[in-house]
């Protein structure tokens, strides 16, 4: 009876384990084929447009000829998406969302909510509303140049 049941067992543990193989690679081939997919899809961020990405802002140049430094803000734009990080009075980064729309040498950002009582949101920002519409200067994959109302804000892609 033992012969018989190690001869049995000979028989069909090559069998489970092959079928098990079969099985694994099939969620492997599965789990790379998701996982190219993901990745395709987490590429497309816009097209060639020159707006994707992350630019910090540089400067302000005020229409009397003085300039203001400025190292933390920073605009992204992604698919029609638009975020705003800047530094709080504690040293930390706040954010805020919105879109933004292109057109002929102009752009146009809408925030949503923004919390024009905090005292960080009226230095870096000030905007009265939750639009504002820029004249594009000049636009390339190193740097921006944005006027609003004879104000030009100057940024580096970052």
């Amino acid at each position: 009876m033992e012969m018989v049941s190690r001869q049995l067992r000979c028989i069909f543990v090559p069998q489970i384990k092959l079928e098990s193989m079969k099985s694994l690679w099939m969620k492997v081939r599965g789990g790379m084929g998701l996982l190219f997919l993901l990745c395709c899809v987490s590429c497309m961020n816009g097209g060639d447009s020159p707006w994707v990405g992350r630019w910090q802002l540089r400067e302000y140049q005020y229409p009397d000829g003085k300039v203001q430094r400025v190292d933390s803000v920073f605009y992204g734009f992604q698919k029609g998406s638009f975020i705003a990080l800047y530094m709080n009075a504690a040293g930390t980064y706040e954010n805020m969302y919105g879109y933004y729309e292109e057109g002929n040498d102009s752009l146009t950002i809408h925030l949503w909510k923004p919390n024009v009582d905090n005292s960080a949101y009226q230095k870096w920002f000030g905007w009265q509303d939750a639009t504002r519409s820029f004249r594009v200067m000049d636009l390339t994959s190193k740097s921006m140049r944005l006027d609003y109302r004879d104000t030009v804000y100057v940024f580096r892609s970052y």
